[in-house]
């Protein structure tokens, strides 16, 4: 479920960035909700009906302003990067996990996390490296998109935290609805006090299908695909799978988008790659098997 999650996500960051040419963050998150949400209602209003929402509203509420505040920041900065860039950066909130985790549990993360953390930071300084440029023009270039798309990175790393935490102790289905609830209204709410109302020439053939890729894979299987798997993997172990959604979302982006990459930021890329798994990880060392002596 985690890879189909990732697989699902990694191309979701290129349609994103389709409907982004026509629409505003607030109403590409709001209107893919909203629909995922008329699907899911059907279904699950049975289970809706048997469980009590009272005692779910505030982990619902806890997922889903993380939810929203993830996907606000992440889906802005890509208004502005390409969408393979994004996903990588993105990625990184698997090193951000061990860390959180300290923070909830007190925990302290393995020398391990510490070192990924250092090799990380190597990394992002490498793709914030211009692509082009001659002698003397090299140095950091860190965009206002990087920078959100970290900060979106950041509160994912919240939310998969605290879905490792919550499904462990309430109904899958129905948190995965009350996220998505109240990411909606937010998203919505805010679309209409911000943003202009869009009309039908918001919504030509390119855009319609990117909204219908979105709102059927990547909202609807995909993060109920993640949170039941969540309800039975480790937060540390689900985020490594997760984290190949940045190799998806760089593989569709070059072939659809054209997106062209520099050496250093391939590099880059890599080095990321690696503090992610030298972060999530682990080996395993078996005990010495002891000679037992001959009886006689």
């Amino acid at each position: 479920m985690l890879i189909l999650a990732a697989a699902a996500w990694g191309a979701g960051y290129t349609f994103e960035k389709i409907v982004l040419e026509t629409l505003s963050v607030r109403w590409l998150m709001g209107i893919r909700l909203l629909c995922a949400l008329i699907i899911m209602t059907p279904f699950l209003m049975p289970r809706l009906r048997r469980v009590n929402l009272v005692n779910m509203l505030v982990p619902g509420l806890i997922l889903g302003v993380t939810y929203w505040a993830a996907f606000s920041l992440q889906t802005m900065g890509l208004t502005t990067i390409a969408p393979g860039r994004n996903s990588f950066l993105t990625a990184i909130y698997c090193v951000f996990v061990p860390f959180l985790v300290w923070i909830m549990t007190r925990r302290r993360p393995a020398i391990r996390n510490f070192v990924a953390a250092a090799i990380c930071i190597v990394g992002v300084a490498l793709i914030s490296l211009p692509a082009h440029g001659g002698v003397g023009e090299i140095g950091l270039s860190l965009s206002i998109g990087d920078l959100l798309t970290l900060g979106g990175a950041l509160l994912y790393g919240v939310n998969l935290v605290v879905t490792g935490f919550l499904t462990k102790e309430f109904d899958v289905p129905t948190l995965t609805y009350l996220e998505l609830f109240i990411a909606a209204i937010l998203f919505l709410g805010c679309a209409l006090l911000f943003d202009p109302v869009p009309g039908l020439a918001n919504f030509p053939p390119r855009t319609l299908w990117s909204m219908v890729y979105l709102t059927l894979v990547s909202t609807l299987i995909a993060q109920n695909f993640q949170n039941i798997a969540f309800s039975q993997v480790p937060a540390a172990q689900g985020s490594l799978i997760l984290c190949s959604e940045s190799l998806f979302g760089m593989l569709v982006s070059v072939l659809v988008m054209h997106e062209e990459l520099a050496g250093t930021h391939l590099i880059g890329f890599a080095v990321i790659f690696i503090a992610i798994l030298i972060s999530e990880v682990r080996i395993q060392r078996h005990p010495k098997k002891t000679r037992q002596s001959e009886s006689s």
